[in-house]
């Protein structure tokens, strides 16, 4: 194989949600500032249209904490996905958004990248549909979907959380280039894989 066909085997990983927990700070914090008798905070809604004023506000306070970002905790289900995309040779990059109101999170999310994912270049953005790959592993609808417009042979790899179950194989949203991966479908995670690894330029995934 080629340098440049090497080269065109690109992963994309998503950080938040996909292999660094974001929810279990966040969701601390969260009921840290809660006032007394406000319902308990459990998880990011489908959508952040969906999200209260009053979270959003307390969301975005949190995300500009000193070390907020740095703290964050691996996701098992996550690295299971890298490890099995470094097994096949995939040119790893972690794709993840940068937030407006927190500019800190850009530098803490490279420190995390660099602590934990070394062999990983780094991309912090905006719009992740500008970005090239062949896989995309995410765990965030709005985000994967819109990649999937631009990129319609791409491959993405869901990181199985509530806020996605509509993905699932026999979920109402379900798609062929989709996988949500939970753990128990490891032999399919590998085949999906190496079918975006293998396949020639210009060819769709197979399901």
């Amino acid at each position: 194989m080629k340098v440049a066909e090497i080269e065109d085997r690109i992963g994309l990983i998503d950080l938040d949600g996909t292999v660094a927990d974001y929810d279990t700070p966040m969701k601390h914090w969260q009921n840290v500032l809660a006032s007394p008798g406000e319902p308990k905070y459990e998880h990011r809604p489908r959508l952040d249209a969906d999200e209260l004023p009053h979270i959003v506000r307390r969301r975005k306070l949190i995300q500009r904490l000193p070390g907020f970002w740095r703290s964050f905790k691996e996701i098992p289900l996550g690295f299971e996905i890298v490890e099995e995309m470094r097994k096949l040779g995939f040119v790893l990059h972690v794709l993840t958004k940068g937030p407006k109101d927190a500019p800190n999170a850009w530098s803490e999310k490279v420190e995390w990248c660099q602590a934990h994912l070394p062999d990983a270049m780094v991309h912090v953005g905006s719009d992740k549909s500008l970005v090239f790959g062949r896989v995309l592993v995410d765990d965030w609808p709005e985000y994967f979907d819109k990649w999937l417009l631009v990129r319609p042979r791409g491959l993405v790899i869901c990181v199985a959380h509530p806020w996605n179950e509509e993905y699932a194989e026999s979920g109402p949203k379900a798609h062929p280039n989709v996988l949500r991966y939970d753990g128990s479908n490891r032999v399919q995670l590998v085949a999906r894989l190496f079918h975006a690894y293998m396949r020639n330029s210009g060819e769709s995934t197979p399901t």
